[in-house]
């Protein structure tokens, strides 16, 4: 199976070489694998078959690469996707709880590896990333490993964060964030938390001579 519905409604652009098309997202509409779904001032929920749940909120950019589920084929299927822009919010069905080596989700700058958990990537223009731990509706908190060509973090305490700024530099020592979900949104890459401005300061500090630091987040780009 490789259908999957929408349960929050903006709009869905759907690509099919050698055409491009766009079409109205409604709530129970199916999307496929290979579909784009691209938000403008809403938001988008999508459920998949294996109960893998995806929020794509306004102005982001979801790149769905494959989904392959059978209930029938206990650790058989496959889920891979890109966040290409702005903030989504992944929680893990059963795809990740039977085999989560199945799972690829990435950003421009970074590759998450789930271990049955929920976090959000949010994503900018340049694709800078910043993953985020959630808790799980239970309340229990699962891991991920955030990696790049350079190395690898990971993040298993409730909402802790680490950016990767390209795909050739590590990804920030992870620190934990003072907030809760609905404070998570595309303003956080470019005004984000005074932790994550202070601990890039640190490492920047710490790498003066790399000239692959990144030290894009000591800056306020809406001062």
């Amino acid at each position: 199976k490789t259908a999957y519905e929408i349960k929050e409604c903006d709009w869905v652009q759907t690509c099919a070489l050698p055409i491009c098309k766009h079409i109205d997202a409604l709530l129970n509409s199916k999307i496929e694998s290979q579909d784009t779904v691209t938000t403008g001032n809403g938001v988008i929920g999508i459920t998949f078959e294996d109960q893998t749940r995806v929020r794509v909120t306004e102005h982001s950019k979801l790149l769905i690469d494959e989904f392959v589920y059978d209930p029938n084929s206990h650790g058989a299927g496959k889920l891979a996707m890109k966040v290409a822009l702005g903030t989504v919010r992944y929680a893990s069905g059963a795809i990740a709880h039977e085999n989560n080596k199945n799972v690829s989700i990435k950003t421009p700058s970074a590759t998450i590896a789930v271990r049955g958990t929920a976090f959000t990537a949010t994503v900018d223009e340049i694709g800078k990333s910043m993953v985020i731990l959630l808790p799980n509706a239970d309340g229990s908190v699962g891991e991920i490993v955030v990696s790049t060509n350079s190395g690898s973090v990971t993040l298993n305490r409730a909402f802790q964060a680490t950016v990767t700024s390209n795909a050739e530099t590590r990804p920030m020592r992870p620190v934990i964030l003072d907030l809760n979900e609905n404070q998570i949104d595309n303003m956080m890459i470019v005004r984000p938390p005074k932790v994550l401005v202070d601990h890039t300061k640190e490492e920047s500090n710490n790498t003066s001579n790399d000239p692959l630091a990144f030290d894009g987040l000591n800056h306020d780009y809406l001062a």
